[in-house]
């Protein structure tokens, strides 16, 4: 939690430096949250295939002991 004292500095930079902050911040933004989809798509993906082979798997499985 922020304190009095770190609440004014905020308030000096916004002042004289607000424009440039922004810019970081909505950089930070824009990073975390292309690098969060990028890292969601990648954990998809990788959940999809294992499930395929889930799904493959339990139809040999099942396959076989209709042969049987």
């Amino acid at each position: 939690m922020m304190n009095n004292k770190q609440i004014d500095e905020l308030n000096e930079l916004l002042v004289d430096h607000g424009e440039a902050l922004t810019a970081f911040y909505d950089e930070g933004i824009h990073y975390g949250m292309f690098k969060g989809a990028t890292i969601g798509a990648i954990g998809s993906a990788i959940g999809v295939v294992i499930m395929y082979g889930i799904i493959k798997l339990k139809s040999r499985t099942k396959k076989n002991k209709i042969e049987s």
